[in-house]
């Protein structure tokens, strides 16, 4: 529940996926916004542009259309023509005037007021022709006409040469407006590119690391996730990953341990049968006795077979006891117990299968107690009893003794055989699972790793000293309260 909360608190706050998929999109977007929004500018701009551009095309047909006339009027002198003629030349001279800061804009060569000026001239000369071409001498009827023919010739260059420079112009707005529209394509594939560039480092890489992580567990490595990432959601899956496999590990961990307790029970049990052989044969023996002397009566005699009788079977009940307990199956709860009476109990259980000539002694207090787990504890104790007596090639001896710490927070067992000991070079491997110095199919190699790993559970310590061919020391460390 703890962990629920502090993930939602984690998706709430801090860095995301969610969070920068949702920046992301907003940056997308006010990306796109922006390069709209300059595009429109520019479409603005060249609207604008292009209401100029209508406007001088106006004027230059206007223009051309007053020379038309002008060409109708000096060669049929009809008073349409004229009239065509004036109304061109007005259209021509009220576009010039009302648009001149466009135009100069547009063509900042063009002389605006010469045009101008050319066209109120050329209505002047040719309203005085027409006003006078009745009056005027053929040779002045013409030298006049030259001057009109003249002075339109020149206002029809100057537009032509706006005109120019209009087409210029529009060619070069769509010129910029293509390279504003490919540099406007280039940022928004650029951009793309950084945006999946970031999320391949930040999203797809710490997925890639655990990938990797999962493929080692799949090996049988059980590594703490490691993903270098500050998104809640990736964090969120490597923390769930981890509590799997945590879990896994322990699920294991304990699959191992009650698997070598079977081991070891398989073990005990070949050893139990022949100290049960003892007592029920001495059962069995006082009883033929008793049958054979119960006509005497020997009153003490009876009562000593009786005695023994009763003695053999209690020995029996503590050795089935002991062995039932053992192999029973419970959770792990600790309590204060007797060290003497853990050590003594455990001695019992493998005393069957030790060798005549391999002596196990124990130097315990009575008063030495330990904050344990009976079973667990017992499993450790005879795990590391058994190893020393099979170190022992022959005859030897197996010696246990205890006392305080300094503090006087903890009890200090040894165990201590004087066997062949262990090379240095394997003395650092001793606690690792599947590892182990005995022959091929006499050990598993998870003894002293479950030993290790029990003694952990009870917040102890275990260290191991050997010399080859002197023996070796186990030294454990137990806490004698709660902590």
């Amino acid at each position: 529940m703890q962990c629920g909360v502090i993930e939602s608190t984690m998706l709430r706050g801090g860095t995301s996926i969610q969070n920068k998929v949702r920046y992301g999109y907003y940056i997308c977007i006010a990306t796109i916004i922006c390069i709209a929004f300059l595009n429109y500018l520019n479409l603005r701009t060249m609207d604008k542009k292009l209401t100029i551009s209508f406007i001088i095309s106006d004027f230059f047909e206007a223009t051309l259309e007053m020379r038309r006339f002008e060409k109708n009027y000096f060669l049929y002198k009809e008073l349409h023509d004229y009239e065509e003629n004036r109304h061109y030349t007005d259209k021509a001279e009220a576009l010039i005037h009302d648009n001149r800061t466009a135009i100069m804009k547009l063509s900042p060569d063009t002389d605006v007021a010469a045009i101008e000026s050319l066209i109120h001239d050329y209505k002047k000369l040719l309203t005085e022709y027409h006003e006078q071409k009745k009056t005027l001498s053929s040779l002045s009827a013409d030298a006049l006409e030259a001057r009109i023919r003249q002075t339109g010739k020149k206002i029809v260059e100057a537009t032509e040469g706006i005109s120019i420079a209009e087409r210029s112009y529009i060619q070069s707005m769509i010129t910029r407006s293509k390279r504003g529209l490919f540099i406007s394509i280039m940022v928004v594939m650029v951009f793309g590119l950084l945006v999946g560039r970031y999320f391949s480092r930040m999203v797809v890489r710490p997925l890639k690391e655990m990938e990797d992580s999962m493929q080692r567990i799949a090996e049988g490595k059980f590594d703490k996730l490691d993903v270098r990432s500050s998104d809640a959601e990736i964090v969120s899956l490597g923390n769930a990953c981890s509590r799997m496999i945590h879990e896994i590990e322990f699920r294991q961990k304990r699959f191992m341990m009650q698997q070598e307790k079977l081991i070891t029970l398989g073990t005990m049990v070949s050893g139990v049968a022949h100290e049960l052989n003892n007592p029920l044969s001495n059962v069995y023996s006082s009883c033929q006795i008793l049958q054979e002397e119960i006509h005497e009566c020997d009153c003490p005699f009876t009562d000593d077979m009786l005695a023994q009788i009763a003695s053999e079977i209690e020995r029996a009940k503590t050795m089935v006891h002991s062995l039932l307990e053992f192999s029973r199956k419970t959770d792990f709860k600790r309590k204060p117990s007797s060290l003497k009476y853990l050590i003594e109990e455990t001695i019992r259980l493998i005393h069957g299968e030790m060798p005549t000539k391999v002596e196990v002694v124990a130097d315990i207090p009575d008063d030495a107690w330990v904050f344990v787990d009976k079973q667990k504890i017992e499993q450790a104790f005879l795990n590391i009893i058994k190893n020393a007596v099979d170190a022992i090639p022959g005859e030897g001896r197996v010696e246990i003794y205890a006392e305080k710490n300094a503090d006087g927070n903890a009890m200090v067992i040894r165990i201590r055989d004087n066997g062949s000991g262990i090379e240095p070079e394997k003395l650092e491997h001793i606690f690792d699972p599947f590892f182990t110095t005995k022959e091929d199919g006499k050990g598993s190699g998870l003894g002293l790793f479950i030993t290790w790993e029990i003694i952990e559970e009870h917040r102890g310590t275990i260290a191991v000293e050997s010399a080859v061919g002197k023996g070796t020391v186990f030294t454990i460390t137990l806490p004698v309260q709660e902590v």
